[in-house]
Formats: structure tokens, sequence, C-alpha cells
């Protein structure tokens, strides 16, 4: 404890991009220290795309590495080059910052201002995985009260006791925070769907075909993948696969994704998870922040040919970073298709620094279009 202590106290007096590792997780903070309480530390967030995004409160006690270098604060410090650089679209600047006394408890202080603010937080407990979302109701010198608010979920309506020492970590003040304290100010108006979930019965097709004509936002998730699962509206349909214009967790373009019919495992064509992206979706498009200015969401596709192979023709040729998962392996490989031939081609496994080869018949997944890829294709090009 004492030199995660002495590595937070460096990099708050100097101000140094630092990793803050969690403990029996494998989940990361990537920020500057911005307070350094007795208890906790006080970090204000970048995320994956090098944009600043809200803080986080983090206990001592969840903390197992502060990192100071290292290939991924490298890299973290060329997207927020890159981001800075082409001008990616981020909220604006707070109007009514939070303050910090450092001497004081920082929990206590910051439950109390999001108490008045309205805005919600993320809670992570000890001895609970879940992660709570809500509104702070009440605050006491040793606790706090939280309605819970469910995007995914609009029925689950809970008010809990947190007890400061039972918090590890307290999210605040990002994009989807930012969003969701929206949504939820109409509450009272929300009205709970049942979830319509397509099991692949051999009747995707159908389904898909159905969103697609009625421009609708879908849940899709691939056999094998980890409780993964791509939000979008169908942009092109044929008997064996479908092309998704993807939607991030903040209602964003996301990119692109080509799956086979027989790879997926459901189709979600109802949920109060869709109704919350929908509207997430409105209020970037209002707000103009829909998309980077870097990417083309405006892309169309003809399913009559053999839509796997020109893609990664095309990203062959023009040096496009794409995510490739096989029909052997759960596993993706993201990078510029190598070798290419009129069946298959190759993927460069960076762990393993050895070449993969696959065919265009057992891709099952192809995304592509999206920020990362557009980063990656910046750092090749540096």
């Amino acid at each position: 404890m004492d030199a995660i202590l002495m590595s937070l106290m460096a990099a708050l007096n100097e101000q140094l991009l630092i990793n803050i590792y969690q403990r029996d997780t494998e989940d990361f903070y990537t920020g500057y220290v911005q307070a350094l309480g007795k208890n906790s530390v006080l970090v204000a967030t970048y995320n994956d795309a090098g944009l600043a995004d809200g803080a986080v409160l983090i206990s001592f006690v969840a903390i197992s590495q502060v990192e100071f270098a290292g290939a991924d604060l490298e890299d973290m410090t060329f997207r927020m080059r890159v981001a800075a650089a082409e001008h990616f679209k981020s909220l604006p600047a707070i109007k009514a910052p939070l303050h910090f006394d450092a001497t004081r408890d920082l929990t206590l202080q910051l439950a109390t201002q999001v108490q008045k603010s309205g805005q919600l937080i993320l809670v992570m407990l000890a001895d609970d995985d879940a992660y709570l979302e809500g509104q702070v109701t009440a605050v006491d010198t040793d606790r706090l009260t939280l309605s819970v608010f469910n995007k995914f979920n609009y029925t689950d309506v809970r008010v809990m006791q947190v007890d400061f020492s039972d918090v590890l970590v307290i999210e605040f003040q990002g994009l989807e925070l930012h969003l969701e304290t929206a949504l939820q100010a109409d509450r009272d108006q929300l009205k709970h769907l049942p979830t319509q979930i397509h099991q692949n019965d051999g009747q995707l097709q159908a389904v898909l075909a159905e969103a697609q004509a009625q421009a609708a936002l879908v849940a899709v998730m691939p056999k094998g993948g980890a409780d993964q699962f791509y939000v979008g509206r169908v942009l092109a349909l044929n008997a064996e696969l479908v092309v998704l214009r993807l939607k991030d967790m903040a209602g964003q373009f996301g990119g692109y994704v080509a799956l086979r019919l027989t790879g997926l495992q459901t189709v979600t064509t109802q949920s109060d998870y869709l109704q919350t992206i929908a509207f997430y979706s409105r209020w970037v498009a209002a707000h103009d922040m829909e998309k980077q200015p870097v990417l083309n969401a405006d892309r169309e596709f003809d399913a009559s040919g053999d839509l796997i192979a020109s893609l990664i023709q095309s990203a062959a040729a023009f040096d496009r970073v794409v995510r490739v998962r096989g029909k052997e392996s759960g596993d993706q490989l993201m990078g510029v298709p190598e070798n290419v031939t009129a069946t298959g081609f190759t993927m460069h496994a960076d762990d393993t620094d050895e070449d993969v080869p696959f065919t265009f018949a057992t891709v099952q997944e192809l995304a592509f279009g999206h920020i990362y890829a557009y980063l990656q294709e910046a750092r090749m090009r540096q």
C-alpha cells in the first residue's frame, strides 16, 4: 500500500498520465490524479478513443498497481494527440465543475455534490460484482442513499443504502452517465417493453429483414461471444450474412460489422436497453455528437456478391484495419489483412508474432470502419 500511495503522490505532483489497475478484475483506468485523500484517489479519466471522459474515485484497497510507462500508455498518449488534432467530439466543459478538499473525506464530498446536481453515478461495491448506477438522494456522514436506475430493465426500481466503507469505485461525469442522467429525467414516462429474443432456429433472416424494413435497432449476439453483443441497424442482408451499422454504448456511430447468420446465437428486436440506445442516439444526433469527424457513417453495401471477400480485398488494398473472428476460434484478430488470395488471407497475431490463415468461408465476424480501426491506421502511418 505504501508503494501505491507513493506512486499516486508522484503522479499528482508531476501530473503524469498513469494506468490504475484494480484488484480481482481486468478493468483499469487511465488518467491524471486530481486529488489524493486519506482513503481514496480522484482521477480525471480518458476513454479508449483518447478523449477526456469524466472522472473516477477509487479506494486505495481496490488498487493493485499503478503504471507510469509502457506500451499501453504510449499508445494512449498517441490517441490523445490524434483526438486533439482531429477535433474528436466530446462533451463540452462542465459548467459547474465539482470541487474537492483533499484534507476532507473525498467520498462524502462527491456524494454531497452529486446529490445537489442530480447527476447519475456508477458505484462498484466490495463483495458485489454488480455495477450500480443511479442518483444519490440522501447523504449521511458515513453512507449515501442510491436510487438505482437500470438502463437494461426499467422495472428494476430499488433504493439502496451504501456505506462509504463498502465503496470501491465511483465513476461520474462521463458521457454515458451524462446521457443516462438525461434519460432518467423522464423516468416517470419510461415504458417497460418486454424483451423479444429470437433464437437461431433458421428464421433469423426473416427477423432481420423485418428490422431492416422498419429501420429498427436490433441487438445481435454471436455464438460463443462470451456475452458480447452488437447493437445497430441492418444495412445489408442475404441468406448467409448481415451487415449492421453499429451503435456504441453512448449511441454514437460505432462502425460496421458483417456477421454470418449461422454464427449468430440470438437477435433481440425489443428491449429496454434498445430503448435506451435509441434515446442516446437521438441525444447525440441533436447535439452534433453522432460520429467522430474522421469516420464514414454513410456507407452502403451490396449483399448480392461475396461481401466478406470484397471487404477483405478492399482492406488489404488500402491498408485498412479490420477485426476478424474465424469459425475455429473465439479469438479476434485486428489488423490489415495480408497475403490475400482467391479463397483467403492471413492476419498477424501480435501475441504470438505469427500469421494466422483464414478462408473467406470461415470468417464469422468482420468489423471495420470504427474509431479504433482509424486510430490503429493512424499509428501505422506514424
